[in-house]
């Protein structure tokens, strides 16, 4: 999905400026840094804000494994909700930047360019991930996206300038490093966590995460995903037209385009034969769409049609799979959380949303 952004109240704006002016001399230990108290910091948040409500961090959206909840970084903390919808329950009063697989560790960035890794259950700090270099030239943290590993076992983190940093979680060694020499989009394990696909200006980047190397690049591509299907084989994002797109994991080569949708967001369903895309909206010819879709590409085994599943769901919405395939979660910061039956199109059950804030829900 696309970089994500965060809106800053006054009183924030204050905090942030305080500590410019004091040079942030919260963490004495870490070269007198601290922004912590700034939350979430996906991407550089800039003094000149704008306040728009949230109530959670649509990029942050995830299921457990076994399908029995949903959870997001809210403005509550980190929000839990049973998989059948209902009220939410706060496992956290902080939320995350990313959250491992298992749902039981998370990264936040702290200090002047470090990663902490936090039990969600307790909040103790088990490991603090350095490495990534501190330009010193941004008003909050400078590191960009983190992201785990589907086995836990690693975690990356991009710095606004283009470094690349992958550790261990069992004893927080740097395991690899590499400058891509531009700011990072985001980044995405292979399933059997043995590469990174990293998108960066109008490109994706597949780096052997044990060495870092570049093992290849797929061009054209816009910051949105970059997504591996559950068996490895694919790779789904967005072109820079906006089109959803699947490429060979092999041989980086096109193998199929959604062509004539506009997407914000796409995702692979279980059985990597599928992909659901939501539509971006914006001010666009199709800025007024809401769309929800079911692509079933001919080269994943399917019969190369696309269906809307739903024309009711808030543009720009990112959007994940329920691990059975039968249900499609969608959630926008401003909207909340919503479910959609694959098979009929209708909205499952209600899930309730959290308050709005106006500042980042991290």
């Amino acid at each position: 999905m696309r970089p994500r952004t965060y809106a800053l109240s006054i009183p924030l704006i204050g905090v942030l400026v305080a500590a410019l002016l004091a040079g942030c001399a919260g963490d004495p230990d870490r070269g007198g840094c601290d922004i912590s108290s700034t939350g979430s910091a996906g991407d550089a948040i800039s003094l000149v804000a704008t306040f728009t409500p949230a109530r959670l961090d649509a990029g942050s959206l995830v299921t457990s494994a076994d399908g029995t909840y949903v959870v997001a970084s809210c403005t509550g903390g980190i929000c839990r909700w049973n998989a059948g919808g209902g009220a939410y329950e706060t496992i956290s009063d902080r939320g995350y930047d990313a959250i491992s697989p298992d749902l039981s560790l998370v990264a936040r960035k702290v200090g002047c360019a470090d990663v902490a890794l936090v039990e969600v259950d307790g909040g103790t700090e088990v490991q603090r991930l350095e490495g990534l270099p501190d330009p010193k030239i941004t008003d909050v943290s400078p590191v960009g996206e983190i992201a785990f590993s589907p086995d836990g076992r690693l975690v990356a983190g991009a710095g606004l300038q283009g470094d690349l940093v992958i550790w261990s979680t069992e004893d927080g060694d740097e395991m690899t490093r590499t400058d891509l020499g531009t700011g990072v989009g985001s980044i995405s394990f292979s399933p059997d966590s043995k590469q990174v696909a990293v998108s960066a200006d109008d490109s994706i980047s597949i780096l052997d995460a044990g060495s870092g190397d570049e093992v290849g690049t797929i061009s054209a591509a816009s910051g949105t995903g970059p997504a591996w299907s559950p068996d490895g084989r694919w790779i789904a994002g967005v072109t820079t037209e906006g089109s959803p797109t699947v490429w060979d994991a092999k041989t980086f080569k096109t193998v199929e385009t959604f062509n004539g949708f506009d997407a914000a967001s796409v995702a692979f369903s279980p059985n990597s034969r599928s992909l659901a895309a939501t539509s971006e909206g914006g001010d666009g010819p199709k800025g007024d769409e809401a769309r929800l879709a079911l692509w079933t590409p001919t080269a994943l085994g399917g019969s190369g049609e696309t269906r809307d599943v739903s024309k009711s769901v808030a543009p720009g919405s990112n959007v994940v799979f329920r691990p059975d395939g039968k249900v499609l979660y969608t959630a926008t910061a401003e909207d909340g959380l919503a479910a959609w039956d694959l098979r009929t199109g209708k909205p499952a059950s209600p899930f309730q949303a959290p308050g709005l804030s106006t500042t980042s829900t991290g």
